[in-house]
Protein backbone atom coordinates (compact mmCIF):
# COMPACT_ATOMS: atom_id res chain seq x y z
CA UNK A 1 0.00 0.00 0.00
CA UNK A 2 1.25 3.30 -0.92
CA UNK A 3 0.66 6.62 1.14
CA UNK A 4 0.07 9.70 -0.04
CA UNK A 5 2.67 12.54 -0.29
CA UNK A 6 3.37 14.56 2.85
CA UNK A 7 2.11 17.51 1.17
CA UNK A 8 -0.83 16.02 0.24
CA UNK A 9 -1.87 14.63 4.47
CA UNK A 10 -0.72 18.05 5.14
CA UNK A 11 -2.93 19.93 3.11
CA UNK A 12 -6.08 17.46 3.81
CA UNK A 13 -5.89 17.46 7.49
CA UNK A 14 -5.25 21.28 7.42
CA UNK A 15 -8.88 21.31 5.89
CA UNK A 16 -10.32 19.00 7.95
CA UNK A 17 -9.25 21.01 10.78
CA UNK A 18 -10.57 24.40 9.38
CA UNK A 19 -13.88 22.30 9.09
CA UNK A 20 -14.29 21.68 11.69
CA UNK A 21 -13.18 24.50 13.66
CA UNK A 22 -15.85 26.07 11.69
CA UNK A 23 -18.34 23.31 12.75
CA UNK A 24 -17.46 23.89 16.40
CA UNK A 25 -18.31 27.53 16.29
CA UNK A 26 -21.53 26.93 14.39
CA UNK A 27 -22.65 24.61 17.03
CA UNK A 28 -21.62 26.61 19.70
CA UNK A 29 -23.74 29.77 18.38
CA UNK A 30 -26.67 27.45 18.09
CA UNK A 31 -26.47 25.99 21.61
CA UNK A 32 -26.44 29.34 22.91
CA UNK A 33 -29.24 30.59 20.87
CA UNK A 34 -31.26 27.43 21.94
CA UNK A 35 -30.28 28.67 25.54
CA UNK A 36 -30.74 32.06 25.86
CA UNK A 37 -33.83 32.51 23.98
CA UNK A 38 -36.09 30.61 25.44
CA UNK A 39 -35.17 32.30 28.60
CA UNK A 40 -35.81 35.79 26.70
CA UNK A 41 -38.89 34.66 25.89
CA UNK A 42 -39.64 33.37 29.73
CA UNK A 43 -38.75 36.61 31.44
CA UNK A 44 -40.74 38.98 28.30
CA UNK A 45 -43.53 36.67 29.33
CA UNK A 46 -43.61 36.93 33.13
CA UNK A 47 -42.59 40.90 33.28
CA UNK A 48 -45.46 41.18 31.22
CA UNK A 49 -47.66 38.75 33.28
CA UNK A 50 -49.83 40.38 35.80
CA UNK A 51 -49.92 38.42 39.10
CA UNK A 52 -53.41 38.54 39.22
CA UNK A 53 -54.09 40.70 42.02
CA UNK A 54 -55.08 44.25 43.29
CA UNK A 55 -52.39 45.71 45.80
CA UNK A 56 -52.47 48.16 48.49
CA UNK A 57 -48.69 50.20 50.36
CA UNK A 58 -47.99 53.29 52.21
CA UNK A 59 -45.03 54.32 51.55
CA UNK A 60 -43.30 57.51 53.44
CA UNK A 61 -42.64 60.52 51.53
CA UNK A 62 -39.43 59.32 49.93
CA UNK A 63 -41.85 56.26 48.95
CA UNK A 64 -40.36 53.58 50.86
CA UNK A 65 -41.67 51.63 53.63
CA UNK A 66 -38.91 52.71 55.84
CA UNK A 67 -39.17 55.91 57.99
CA UNK A 68 -43.28 56.02 59.37
CA UNK A 69 -44.21 58.08 62.02
CA UNK A 70 -44.13 57.13 65.22
CA UNK A 71 -45.18 59.87 67.54
CA UNK A 72 -46.97 63.08 66.73
CA UNK A 73 -46.42 66.30 69.26
CA UNK A 74 -49.55 68.30 69.29
CA UNK A 75 -48.89 71.97 68.14
CA UNK A 76 -45.28 71.05 66.84
CA UNK A 77 -45.41 68.10 64.00
CA UNK A 78 -48.88 66.77 64.83
CA UNK A 79 -49.13 66.14 60.91
CA UNK A 80 -47.82 63.05 59.21
CA UNK A 81 -47.44 62.96 54.99
CA UNK A 82 -48.21 59.19 53.47
CA UNK A 83 -47.86 58.25 50.16
CA UNK A 84 -50.71 55.52 49.36
CA UNK A 85 -50.42 53.32 46.28
CA UNK A 86 -52.43 50.73 44.58
CA UNK A 87 -51.42 48.80 42.03
CA UNK A 88 -53.45 46.83 39.74
CA UNK A 89 -51.92 43.54 38.82
CA UNK A 90 -55.48 42.02 37.20
CA UNK A 91 -55.91 41.83 33.50
CA UNK A 92 -59.14 44.45 33.46
CA UNK A 93 -59.51 47.86 34.81
CA UNK A 94 -60.80 47.78 38.46
CA UNK A 95 -63.02 50.32 40.45
CA UNK A 96 -61.16 50.48 44.32
CA UNK A 97 -61.63 52.48 47.17
CA UNK A 98 -59.01 52.99 50.12
CA UNK A 99 -60.70 53.88 53.65
CA UNK A 100 -58.50 55.38 56.12
CA UNK A 101 -59.53 54.87 59.59
CA UNK A 102 -58.40 56.28 62.88
CA UNK A 103 -58.85 54.63 66.20
CA UNK A 104 -57.76 54.64 69.59
CA UNK A 105 -59.11 51.68 70.35
CA UNK A 106 -57.99 48.28 69.90
CA UNK A 107 -58.46 46.41 66.45
CA UNK A 108 -60.54 43.13 66.57
CA UNK A 109 -61.44 42.44 63.28
CA UNK A 110 -61.06 43.50 60.00
CA UNK A 111 -62.40 45.40 58.26
CA UNK A 112 -62.62 47.79 61.11
CA UNK A 113 -65.90 48.49 62.62
CA UNK A 114 -65.18 52.24 63.16
CA UNK A 115 -66.32 54.24 60.15
CA UNK A 116 -63.43 55.90 57.71
CA UNK A 117 -62.22 59.41 58.33
CA UNK A 118 -61.35 59.59 54.59
CA UNK A 119 -62.19 57.99 51.59
CA UNK A 120 -60.03 57.56 48.56
CA UNK A 121 -61.60 55.97 45.19
CA UNK A 122 -59.66 55.62 42.40
CA UNK A 123 -60.06 54.21 38.62
CA UNK A 124 -57.10 51.86 37.75
CA UNK A 125 -56.56 50.73 34.38
CA UNK A 126 -55.21 46.77 33.65
CA UNK A 127 -51.52 47.00 34.95
CA UNK A 128 -51.21 50.79 36.06
CA UNK A 129 -51.11 51.94 39.22
CA UNK A 130 -52.41 55.04 41.45
CA UNK A 131 -50.54 57.03 44.06
CA UNK A 132 -51.67 60.03 46.22
CA UNK A 133 -50.05 62.11 49.03
CA UNK A 134 -51.86 62.33 51.96
CA UNK A 135 -51.41 64.43 55.17
CA UNK A 136 -53.18 63.23 58.26
CA UNK A 137 -53.38 65.15 61.17
CA UNK A 138 -54.47 64.28 64.66
CA UNK A 139 -54.93 67.12 67.51
CA UNK A 140 -55.85 64.82 70.64
CA UNK A 141 -53.56 63.01 72.96
CA UNK A 142 -53.45 59.14 73.08
CA UNK A 143 -52.46 55.90 70.75
CA UNK A 144 -53.79 55.57 67.37
CA UNK A 145 -54.32 53.28 64.47
CA UNK A 146 -53.86 54.91 61.30
CA UNK A 147 -56.11 51.66 59.30
CA UNK A 148 -55.67 51.77 55.73
CA UNK A 149 -58.42 49.32 54.30
CA UNK A 150 -58.56 48.48 50.41
CA UNK A 151 -62.32 47.42 49.11
CA UNK A 152 -62.49 46.61 45.42
CA UNK A 153 -65.83 47.18 43.43
CA UNK A 154 -67.57 43.75 42.45
CA UNK A 155 -69.28 44.15 39.45
CA UNK A 156 -71.77 41.31 39.96
CA UNK A 157 -73.43 42.20 43.35
CA UNK A 158 -72.53 46.14 42.57
CA UNK A 159 -70.53 46.78 45.50
CA UNK A 160 -67.53 47.54 46.92
CA UNK A 161 -66.22 44.54 48.86
CA UNK A 162 -63.27 44.56 51.25
CA UNK A 163 -60.35 42.66 49.67
CA UNK A 164 -58.70 41.61 52.68
CA UNK A 165 -56.01 43.69 52.42
CA UNK A 166 -55.30 46.66 54.75
CA UNK A 167 -52.06 48.53 56.57
CA UNK A 168 -52.71 49.57 60.20
CA UNK A 169 -49.81 52.22 61.52
CA UNK A 170 -49.52 52.84 65.25
CA UNK A 171 -49.29 56.27 66.20
CA UNK A 172 -48.25 58.05 69.43
CA UNK A 173 -49.85 61.51 70.15
CA UNK A 174 -48.23 63.85 72.53
CA UNK A 175 -49.04 67.11 74.12
CA UNK A 176 -46.18 69.78 74.05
Amino acid sequence: MKLPPKKDVKRYFGQVVRLSDRNVYMVSVMLALAVVTPLLIYSYISVKKTDGSISLSVLDPWEKAEKYPKLLVIGQNNTCRLLLLVENGIEKNALCKVLLKITDTPISTLPALTGANESYEMRIAAGESWKKTIDVTIDKPGFYHLIFELWVYDEEKGEFEFSNKCVVLNLEVRES
